[in-house]
């Protein structure tokens, strides 16, 4: 949901409402690089001369000058104190510190300003000396157009007289001088250089006295904003999947006017050879508020392909059929780095971006901390070295489509390019909405059921779908390895995008309104429900914004069902009035673990060895060290193989079985509910019986919550099976050979085994957790909706 006044909002809905579009034709070799940028101005204090490339057509700085007429005494403009220093302002500014900035307006962080001009114009506006500002560059092939940008404020005039000139290797081949000028934006064509690298513009006159000239852009290409008054058809589609399952991209097509021939690929002296792949037109749509002022929302920067381009009407028109940036990499196989590949989100979002050239690398964002997340292909171990390195077979050949999707996926994310900057921006799943009313749409909505899957898969995780009985199945196989585990992704799925219902809208269409957003849709008076905006399209006919087609989706895992109610006793349960539908998830008892085995002699066969009395009627082990009943010995040999008389773990017990489904009832039906408190018994809610279920563990995508698994200590009607026991330990011994001087000969004396430590018993089992009946139901008849809505 892009952010909108309150006046917008109430426009937007209104009656009567008149939209604008706008379309700012951007024909600027996409792989120019930027070189020096020379020329003279005022001081750094007030020009800001790396804007003179920017894409910034409103002058935005307010300060006092001397200059005749420009500083009005209405107290509205600030002036500058004498200790100002850009630098310091910038740096003070960015961290929070206004104190070098008088107002907003004088804050050069916020500045758009371009070159100022040092001289000041005569009293016929005429310089003595031709103000210049140049602009170099490089990686160009043709250069057909060009344009510069004075500003837009009224107080500062505009270049009434000034020469442009187009540069290669130090040669001008293309000189035009522009006499009587009126226009902040002057665009030029009709040209061609190639291999162009500097563009020039000398202002000899400004439209008023004793001013200076404000640069504010040069653009080596085509640069224009074109309105609906220029452009006959004006379509947009943007689409989304947040499940990641899909890859799907907004489209545009504008079709605008040629009758100069500007486009027409015979005409020499047009642009269209300038016409490449990857150039982007930012379009936007408005509404007109009560106070005679459009407020704009973006729509995107939406790029040419190859073959996106056609003359229609006899050449009166071009049209253009473009797609976002993520149709631009959609299908682009990704060509991996010599060095290392990304490590994080952003790492791949700058690679995948970069993909289309030098200056798309940064056309992405994130929030920092999802930017930060690390994600990558897995890591393998060199069997003669062993250090690790990256898999890059895991991704060779694969499209960057679908590296974006698993990615994301991987880190609990999902892509659609920015409406308001055209960025490729990946955002975690959001809850914010507009609200769609009966009376801004042409009809009521359509309902129709969405996709059911019996099972979703995601690597070695598996999870019942919103419906086993459905013929759909999911599996996905993703090789990143990110924050997000096998079974967040699986559940994240079936959260966003399984089941639950479908929503088809044919309204009056709000640019406000974004793919991702969660919207309230009134289906009839009173009556409204939430679900999801994965696609949307607005068109323009005749100059009226109508019969925009939009689809939303109310899935099972994420809307339905906000009732929940969870049986640990038997009973009975009453259907609420209004309510025809429940989702039920039954669960059985769970086994009890069972005892692990106690301990034996370890290595021992035979008789058990010989013990010593010890001071507390037990047995205690001896040293060897200290007499036995009056005898002295040496230690021969000693077993240390005690896990040969160890006990055995006892078994973990077996989960409850678990069935879920959702079914068909009638308002004030009851049911019966038998809860299982002792495996083996079953669950059981009128018919339906966990007996039918499986005992694989569960996770209720609804609240996270998991069943069936293994649990200590038992949560109540959970399933959940009982730890087994841990075995008891092994005895050990020892053979010694003990001096009895009295009863033999020194060679004589005789081999006995003795105890070093005893045997343990194995320990007991845990019980295993009772199970219980889940219900859910939806508020009959959907949302109620308040007055106003």
């Amino acid at each position: 949901m892009i952010e909108s006044t309150q006046a917008y909002q109430d426009a937007v809905i209104a009656d009567a409402r008149r939209v604008h579009v706008k379309a700012v034709v951007d024909i600027i070799d996409p792989d120019m690089r930027r070189g020096a940028i020379n020329g003279v101005w005022q001081d750094e204090d007030v020009s800001r001369i790396d804007q003179l490339w920017d894409h910034e057509f409103e002058n935005t700085a307010n300060y006092a000058s001397c200059e005749l007429g420009r500083w009005l005494l209405d107290g509205e403009t600030p002036f500058l104190p004498d200790d100002w220093d850009v630098q310091t302002a910038v740096r003070a500014a960015l961290s929070g510190d206004l104190t070098y900035a008088v107002g907003n307006e004088a804050d050069p962080s916020i500045w758009e300003i371009g070159m100022v001009c040092g001289e000041l114009s005569g009293p016929d506006g005429t310089f003595i000396n031709g103000q210049w500002a140049e602009l170099n560059f490089s990686n160009v092939s043709i250069l057909q157009a060009c344009a510069v940008a004075f500003s837009d404020d009224p107080i500062d005039g505009v270049a009434e007289e000034f020469t442009v000139e187009v540069f290669s290797e130090g040669v001008a081949y293309y000189t035009e001088h522009v006499k009587g000028n009126r226009d902040t934006l002057v665009s030029l064509y009709g040209f061609r250089v190639n291999n162009p690298d500097k563009l020039k513009v000398t202002v000899t006159k400004w439209s008023l006295p004793e001013r200076r000239a404000r640069i504010l852009e040069l653009v080596p290409g085509v640069y224009e904003v074109w309105t609906g008054d220029q452009m006959s058809e004006f379509r947009v589609k943007h689409q989304g999947d947040v499940s990641c399952l899909t890859l799907p991209y907004g489209t545009a097509a504008i079709r605008m006017d040629n009758q100069d021939r500007r486009f027409d690929p015979r005409n020499p002296q047009g642009v269209f050879l300038s016409i490449q792949e990857r150039q982007g037109v930012e379009l936007y749509m408005g509404v007109e508020l009560s106070a005679r002022r459009v407020e704009y929302k973006g729509l995107g920067i939406f790029y040419q392909t190859g073959d996106g381009w056609k003359n229609s009407d006899g050449e009166l028109t071009m049209q253009w059929d473009m797609v976002d940036i993520i149709g631009m990499i959609a299908k682009r196989v990704f060509v991996a780095p010599s060095g290392r590949l990304p490590t994080t989100l952003g790492g791949w979002l700058s690679a995948l971006v970069g993909q289309l050239g030098e200056n798309f690398k940064d056309r992405w964002y994130a929030a920092p901390e999802l930017a930060a997340l690390e994600v990558g292909v897995p890591m393998k171990t060199d069997p003669e070295t062993g250090a690790q390195y990256q898999d890059k077979a895991a991704i060779r050949g694969m499209l960057c489509g679908d590296i974006l999707r698993y990615v994301c996926m991987a880190t609990g994310t999902w892509p659609r390019a920015d409406a308001s900057t055209g960025r490729l921006l990946a955002e975690s799943v959001r809850d914010d909405g507009n609200t769609v009313t009966i009376d801004n749409l042409n009809k009521y909505p359509t309902m129709s059921a969405h996709a059911d899957v019996a099972y979703v898969t995601v690597g070695d995780y598996s999870h019942y779908g919103n419906n086993t009985a459905a013929s759909e199945t999911i599996n996905v196989t993703n090789p990143f390895k990110g924050p997000k585990s096998n079974m967040d992704m699986t559940l994240n799925i079936l959260r966003v995008s399984c089941g639950g219902d479908q929503y088809d809208l044919l309204g009056r269409g709000d640019p406000a309104s974004e793919v991702g957003d969660v919207d309230v849709i009134q289906l009839s008076k009173g009556v409204a429900n939430t679900a999801r905006r994965i696609r949307q399209e607005l068109n323009i006919q005749n100059g009226v914004l109508k019969n925009c087609r939009s689809t939303l989706i109310r899935p099972d895992g994420m809307f339905a069902y906000t009732n929940r109610v969870q049986m640990l006793e038997s009973g009975t349960f009453v259907v609420p009035a209004g309510v025809y539908q429940l989702r039920i998830i039954l669960i059985g008892a769970g086994g009890d673990g069972r005892d692990g085995t106690s301990g034996d002699w370890s290595g021992m066969s035979g008789s058990k060895p010989q013990g010593m009395e010890g001071t507390d009627g037990g047995y205690a082990p001896w040293s060897g060290k200290t007499p036995m009943h009056g005898l002295e010995g040496e230690l021969i040999k000693e077993d240390r193989n005690i896990v040969s008389g160890s006990g055995k773990d006892g078994s973990n017990g077996s989960g409850g079985r678990i069935w879920e489904g959702v079914i068909s009832v009638n308002a004030g039906q009851v049911f019966q509910v038998s809860v299982a408190q002792k495996a083996p018994q079953e669950t059981t809610f009128g018919n339906y019986t966990s007996r039918n279920g499986e005992r694989n563990g569960f996770r209720d995508i609804a609240t996270g919550e998991s069943y069936g698994g293994i649990s200590y200590p038992p949560k109540p009607g959970s399933g959940c099976g009982g730890y087994g026991g841990s075995g008891g330990k092994a005895g050990t011994w020892g053979e010694y050979m003990l001096y009895d001087w009295e009863s033999h000969p020194e060679w004589d004396w005789p081999f006995t085994i003795i105890a070093s430590s005893y045997p343990t018993e194995g320990t007991k089992g845990t019980p295993g957790s009772s199970g219980s009946a889940i219900i859910y139901w939806e508020n009959p008849d959907g949302i109620e909706v308040g007055e106003g809505v």
